[in-house]
């Protein structure tokens, strides 16, 4: 089936009306952003196709409808936020800018979550802190369905890292933001959901043979990036599950599978640029550091050397002004999902030409 191209705004703006239906729409729209955004920036597997999968473990009780929010540990410079089961990219949100505040007052900053839920893209909050002028970390544990190098046994999620660092009013920050697997989970769901195979080396079945078969992939286990992505994966894990307090490694129940709460952590990190230079002597040399990459001479066979970040800010650019791509699947299930609560897609949505 094809892709639809659809308004961001629009988009949006109907699965906030679609959230708002079982949870508070400041929390709606929290996860909406997040959602729109992470399509926007051609992270397709953590976009809208999340929202069925969201209601999907409301109706089943293992997700809040409402997120309550408990400062359990807090210092200075850190802080502990139990969110208590409640919506991942809504307690996310809260912790970040709260990150954000308390680099502003002393530097630097570490704020972490714990009994959460599904977050979202991990850029979502390191981009936040690099609009203040600030250097961001985010990263996050998942359900433990990925091997360690060299195991045949799971127990690691593809626990994602990202790091944002600004580089001024009017351009877009130097992002990274990236799975510690071959593949995050997400994509391989999509798959499923298009009924599409996937690459070889993403995923091996349950008996550890490889495979092109989603259904399978999904049955079976995540490849890490690796030794280095096996490493960072355990070192995000402590961050985030046992730093925090949260569940970690194999205890991670399953998103799709399993019928307990998730029990996720995230952590967040924040550096204000202004406490350790002079923030236009930084702005200066992170142009430097910035070209060094993007202007340099291609080798053979590349049209052009990116920067990190810089493919998502020309796709959510082109997105922004072309319209979003939108399965045709998932444009029907989210007809679907706002049908069950008398809403109309086509009252929200006016679709743009392929």
């Amino acid at each position: 089936m094809s892709n639809l191209r659809v308004n961001a705004s629009e988009l949006e703006l109907y699965c906030t009306e679609v959230l708002t239906k079982y949870i508070p729409r400041e929390e709606a729209a929290v996860v909406s952003n997040n959602l729109v955004e992470a399509d926007l920036s051609g992270f397709y597997s953590h976009g809208v196709c999340k929202v069925k999968d969201y209601l999907n473990r409301l109706s089943d009780g293992l997700l809040e409808t409402s997120t309550k929010l408990e400062v359990v540990n807090e210092t200075a410079t850190t802080a502990v936020i139990d969110a208590n089961n409640g919506w991942g990219a809504y307690a996310s949100k809260y912790a970040m800018e709260l990150a954000i505040k308390k680099a502003k007052d002393y530097g630097s900053a570490f704020v972490g979550v714990r009994n959460s839920n599904h977050f979202g893209i991990t850029s979502y909050y390191t981009k936040m802190a690099s609009k203040e002028g600030c250097i961001g970390f985010a990263t996050t544990n998942a359900s433990g369905l990925m091997v360690p190098f060299g195991s045949s046994e799971p127990s690691l999620g593809t626990n994602p890292i990202s790091y944002a660092a600004p580089r001024g009013k009017g351009k877009f920050p130097i992002v990274v933001d990236m799975s510690t697997g071959n593949t995050a989970r997400g994509k391989i769901t999509l798959a499923n959901k298009k009924k599409e195979e996937i690459p070889e080396g993403w995923a091996i079945t349950k008996d550890g043979e490889p495979t092109t078969n989603p259904e399978k992939a999904l049955e079976g286990y995540i490849l890490p990036m690796g030794a280095k992505g096996s490493g960072l994966a355990i070192m995000m894990d402590i961050f985030s599950g046992v730093l925090t307090g949260a569940l970690f490694g194999k205890h991670v129940p399953r998103m799709y599978e399993d019928d307990k709460p998730q029990n996720l952590g995230h952590m967040f990190g924040v550096i204000d640029v202004s406490a350790f230079i002079d923030y236009d002597d930084y702005l200066e040399k992170i142009e430097d550091r910035f070209n060094q990459t993007s202007m340099s001479r291609p080798m053979q066979g590349v049209d052009k050397v990116y920067s990190p970040g810089e493919i998502e800010a020309n796709k959510i650019k082109e997105q922004l002004d072309e319209g979003v791509l939108v399965a045709e699947e998932i444009f029907d299930e989210l007809k679907t999902l706002g049908n069950d609560v008398d809403l109309e897609i086509d009252d929200y949505i006016k679709l743009e030409d392929n």
